[in-house]
């Protein structure tokens, strides 16, 4: 399943640089909001360093001029220039750039042509929901799909508390708050992994509130949606059995179906290239330490403790959710 899962990566045509040595950094934008963003740090990086030289070099002047002479500028140009002008300037250059930075990351008036996606934030991973794949509504976690060129838009909402969805190269950062639903506007220039974070203190374990954000060319994201929405687990009876018992009260393994409580759905988790929100790669043996040891991992969690299970139901458990 692990060769399965690591050729289906290869074929949708992800390239290796995608994983940026800079994943979080702002000044390595692939997206058209994420470029404005970084125009203006780049606008307020050059136009701090002219004032600093500007007023380092009047400074200087008033340590080495001769204070017999009479000085070249007025007090009062002073005043008016340095004090009133300049700054005036300065904020309405940075007041434009501001606005039209903020203005790429709202969704266009009738979000013909953007693709959809909603996500759902909870302490501590991100529900998603894509609204119509092949008919009908496709649930994920923790992983998003989305094209390459092309406007996405992410509808926020939050199940618990204030969380903060923020993929740096991609755009700036947006709440999710309970009882309300907002909508932040993404393009993502290539194909590539883009990782993203909650950029809101939210918990205990707000630091490894991760998720990764998977541009990928048309035709190779509807084939990665469709293969997600065929994906169930191994029909290993002694696997389904244990599941059905220990973990099917918060999660479930139907990728039609939401969760039934406050798990992520796991129908699709062998191919999700990471898990934990984004903290463990997904490779063998790591699903099987997050089902013994997940309150080490990441103390905290709300998922249950499985001390009472003993270690052949755990292995099952995990064979069965990777397909082996």
């Amino acid at each position: 399943m692990f060769l399965q899962r690591s050729a289906a990566v290869a074929a949708i045509g992800i390239p290796a640089a995608a994983a940026d040595d800079r994943p979080f950094s702002t000044l390595a934008p692939a997206g058209p909001a994420a470029a404005a963003i970084a125009e203006v740090w780049w606008w307020m990086f050059w136009g701090s360093l002219v004032v600093l030289a500007l007023v380092c070099a009047l400074a200087l002047h008033a340590m080495v001029r001769n204070a017999e002479r009479p000085a070249p500028f007025g007090s009062r140009l002073l005043v008016l220039g340095g004090g009133i002008a300049l700054p005036l300037a300065v904020i309405t250059v940075l007041l434009f750039h501001g606005v039209r930075s903020g203005d790429a990351m709202r969704p266009g008036a009738s979000g013909e042509g953007a693709f959809r996606v909603e996500v759902t934030a909870r302490q501590w991973w991100w529900a998603v929901r894509y609204p119509d794949v092949d008919g009908a509504p496709l649930f994920d976690a923790n992983e998003i799909l989305v094209p390459a060129g092309r406007p996405i838009d992410i509808v926020l909402e939050s199940e618990d508390v204030i969380h903060s969805f923020w993929v740096p190269r991609l755009g700036g950062k947006l709440d999710a708050i309970p009882g309300k639903t907002n909508v932040l506007r993404l393009e993502a220039d290539e194909p590539g992994i883009y990782r993203g974070m909650c950029a809101e203190f939210c918990g205990a374990q707000h630091a490894r509130m991760g998720f990764h954000l998977v541009a990928m060319a048309e035709d190779d994201l509807q084939q990665a949606l469709l293969e997600r929405a065929a994906a169930a687990p191994s029909r290993d009876a002694r696997g389904a059995s244990a599941f059905e018992r220990h973990c099917a009260e918060c999660h479930s393994t139907d990728s039609r179906v939401g969760a039934p409580a406050t798990g992520p759905n796991l129908a699709a988790v062998a191919l999700r290239r990471h898990l934990i929100a984004g903290w463990l790669r997904n490779e063998p043996g790591q699903l099987r330490r997050w089902l013994e040891d997940h309150q080490t991992i990441k103390p905290g969690n709300h998922m249950r403790e499985m001390d009472h299970v003993d270690d052949a139901e755990l292995d099952a458990i995990a064979d069965w959710l990777e397909g082996r």
